[in-house]
């Protein structure tokens, strides 16, 4: 039995579908005010919890062999969810999960964290990621450490102000920083293999086929659609001092705005 946690966001709902397209048993860890109707339809065990929520953690990792981890508190404060914080879940929530993962037997453990340049950006998320990698380390489990690059489904979308249907677009910084944009499907499937061959790598890095900065995505769109984007640029001082002075009230966004400024710095994939 394979326990997801994060299973109705874009990456952990994408997993849970592999996993049983192997034919994999699976139960997903789901928030109390969460419709879980179309997990359970599909056949998927649904355990009732939260992250914050230690109880609860404790009774969803019972009989379980490996855990799946993508969930995350940014993703649900930009979703205009209250009460939450980056250390209430992506910090203690994690630790509370490793902790009761290791009690019950846990064999395997796999965790979605940042490419190198966004975890060493210095935010909140950031250094929650890292504090998680570490607890990981330290544990009996055998963990894997998924380290992606950019997401092409968030970071090419209005998500991240990349409006290429509105035709407006931020750049951050210069715009000139070369990523290998990475499909969502691609890392779900790179998920599934690593939770269930022999011996999995301890760290495992992917990324997209072809490196491209953002300007020269914007352009790659302007191609395509024929439709010229407006461009908003917003300088590294800008980005740099919102983020410093947002950390203490503000997290999420300051970590936001930190990833934003570390995308200007290449990732290692474009140089291989």
């Amino acid at each position: 039995m394979i326990l997801v946690c994060g299973a109705t966001g874009m990456l952990g709902s994408r997993i849970v579908t592999l996993l049983q397209r192997e034919g994999l048993p699976v139960r997903a860890l789901v928030r109390p005010s969460t419709d879980a109707a179309a997990l359970e339809a599909a056949g998927v065990e649904i355990a009732r919890g939260d992250l914050r929520d230690r109880d609860s953690l404790r009774a969803a990792v019972q009989g379980i062999s490996s855990i799946v981890s993508t969930a995350n508190s940014v993703a649900r404060v930009m979703g205009g969810e209250r009460g939450l914080t980056i250390g209430d879940v992506d910090d203690q929530g994690h630790a509370s999960l490793i902790e009761e993962a290791d009690a019950a037997g846990v064999k395997r453990f796999v965790f979605l964290s940042f490419a190198d340049e966004i975890l060493d950006s210095g935010t909140p998320f950031a250094r929650a990621k890292r504090a998680t990698e570490q607890r990981l380390r330290d544990s009996p489990m055998r963990e894997t450490i998924v380290r992606p690059e950019m997401f092409q489904e968030v970071w090419l979308t209005e998500l991240v102000q990349f409006d290429w249907k509105a035709g407006k677009l931020t750049i951050f910084g210069k715009g000139n920083a070369s990523h290998r944009y990475v499909s969502v499907d691609d890392v779900a499937a790179a998920v599934v293999h690593l939770v269930t061959i022999d011996d999995p790598p301890r760290v495992f890095a992917c990324a997209g086929p072809e490196a491209m900065s953002r300007i020269e995505a914007a352009e790659a769109f302007e191609g395509a659609t024929g439709s010229p984007m407006k461009r908003n640029h917003v300088p590294r001082p800008a980005l740099r001092i919102g983020s410093f002075v947002l950390r203490p009230f503000r997290p999420v966004l300051a970590s936001i705005m930190g990833q934003a400024l570390s995308s200007e710095r290449p990732c290692l994939f474009s140089h291989r």
